[in-house]
């Protein structure tokens, strides 16, 4: 039953820590759990009001552990990404037993009553990634992220032996932002399992869709750089990097389940409601997702 614990939804990285719950927003998570759910072209209406009913059984449960729901603005737009914080790997385990018991025993009935009518499933695929926090490639964690909308993820993936290059490289970039006094959070984890060794994530919220604008960043950051820490980083990310991506997510609060002090720092925002149904039926949504 492992589809219903992270069942609809993958930096961030910022979600609250699963375990604290405190009026000051606490730092990203130590570890993370990112769940990427491909949604079949056309489901994703039908897909949305699953997720929606069961962060609805989330919150009558008033479980412990929270997700942040995040949908594409620029990447695979039948994806959905949702992100699970936690303290340590133990929290983790702990948080899969209880969303088990949620969900077949407290509220079967109620997962039962929302899974799909039809033996048509509306998932495609579905990814699980662990990932652990490197503050020391980490810069200006403290953001509220109860104030913001989107995240930019970018996928690094590293050749075998250059890890140490690569990291260098990050640790050049934060002291440059720090000298410039950047103003925006970067958040970078590595991946621990679900995807292949190597590979790192670098997260950036934003407010709106307005902080594409500050990339790349301006003179100040490239004086604080300087020309040879540049070429240095050029040269490592040429020599190192096998792969890289970006997608960009926008923040779904109606998939997401968070803590109260989220809610109350932006409750217009974050506050949970029910999805009404669509009156296109799942079939004809289905037919017109394969035209398109």
């Amino acid at each position: 039953m492992k589809q219903f614990l992270f069942f609809s939804l993958t930096i961030c990285l910022l979600v609250a820590s699963a375990s604290r719950t405190s009026a000051q927003m606490p730092g990203p998570p130590k570890v993370m759990l990112i769940v990427r759910e491909d949604i079949k072209p056309g489901m994703m209406g039908p897909h949305s009001r699953e997720a929606n009913n069961v962060v609805q059984i989330y919150s009558r449960a008033n479980s412990p552990y929270h997700r942040l729901a995040m949908v594409p603005v620029a990447g695979n737009e039948n994806e959905v990404m949702y992100i699970w914080g936690f303290d340590s790997f133990a929290e983790m385990e702990k948080s899969n037993t209880y969303l088990d018991t949620i969900s077949n025993v407290t509220y079967k009935a109620d997962f039962a009553r929302i899974r799909p009518q039809s033996d048509d499933d509306y998932h495609s695929a579905q990814r699980d990634t662990v990932a652990v926090l490197r503050e020391d490639m980490s810069y200006n964690m403290n953001t509220d992220i109860r104030k913001m909308r989107y995240m930019r993820v970018q996928t690094v993936r590293v050749k075998p032996g250059h890890s140490r290059d690569f990291e260098d490289s990050r640790r050049m970039t934060k002291a440059a932002h720090e000298k410039a006094k950047v103003d925006e959070t970067m958040v970078v984890y590595q991946v621990a399992g679900g995807a292949q060794s190597g590979t790192y994530l670098v997260m950036i919220p934003w407010a709106s869709l307005d902080g594409i604008g500050t990339l790349p960043h301006g003179k100040s950051y490239m004086d604080a750089l300087g020309d040879d820490r540049r070429d240095k980083i050029e040269k490592i990310e040429n020599d190192s990097i096998v792969f890289s991506s970006t997608d960009i997510y926008a923040f779904a609060p109606q998939l997401s389940y968070v803590a109260k002090d989220w809610v109350s720092g932006d409750p217009s925002f974050w506050t949970l409601k029910p999805m009404m149904p669509e009156t296109t039926p799942p079939a004809a949504q289905k037919a017109r997702g394969k035209k398109q």
